[in-house]
């Protein structure tokens, strides 16, 4: 019996210093992440809303695109295959970056005109990854870079990609030289809705199937 106890004891010694490392863990991790405003060179604005989805269309001729904070790049287009007759999901952004941040976030930027980086190459906030253009379907709108930011998905979707979550307040935080993480955001936004990324992957493959016949 008494070997036992002190068995017991130990387990829940161990669960207890198991826990607090972990805490520990995340909160150094977000001590150490750092966000930056992701554009430079010239003046930029963008709007309060997007249409259908959340996201910011942001305006400024030749602008230079950054990495808004520490992360790997999981995906870059360097060839403009978009075609108005067709207009297929996965090429209206033209040419794009997608950047896995460290803080788990999926940041998604289109329409530009020039791409600095390689797949699987690793970034820190501020890193010059890009230059704003108007590739894709932007040939036929105002001159300007799409930012989305959405969860991670593992598997290749269109839709979740473009944007899940509103870029603007963090925007405005980053340019005020405000830490504004949007970790919560995201994972508040996996509770409510964890198959996300299964259903933007059919819907992908649905919306491709009907522009390709």
């Amino acid at each position: 019996m008494l070997r036992r106890l002190l068995v017991l004891v130990v387990a829940i010694f161990a669960t207890i210093v198991s826990t607090a490392n972990a805490t520990s863990d995340d909160s150094t991790n977000k001590r150490e992440l750092k966000y930056v405003f992701p554009f430079s060179k010239v003046p930029v604005t963008y709007s309060r809303d997007h249409l259908n989805y959340p996201a910011a269309d942001v305006h400024g001729c030749y602008a230079r695109v950054l990495a808004p904070t520490s992360g790997v790049v999981f995906d870059v287009e360097t060839k403009d295959l978009w075609l108005e007759e067709v207009d297929a999901p996965g090429t209206r952004g033209g040419l794009t970056i997608t950047l896995h941040g460290d803080d788990r976030v999926r940041y998604f930027f289109s329409h530009l005109g020039r791409v600095k980086v390689k797949r699987g190459e690793r970034v820190e906030p501020g890193q010059w990854i890009g230059v704003m253009g108007s590739s894709g379907n932007a040939r036929v709108t105002r001159y300007h870079t799409h930012l989305g930011m959405s969860r991670v998905c593992p598997v290749v979707e269109a839709f979740l990609l473009q944007g899940e979550i509103w870029p603007q307040k963090y925007l405005n935080a980053w340019r005020a030289g405000r830490q504004l993480s949007p970790i919560k955001e995201i994972k508040n936004l996996l509770k409510r809705d964890p198959l996300g990324c299964t259903r933007s992957r059919a819907e992908t493959e649905a919306a491709l199937k009907q522009k390709t016949g």
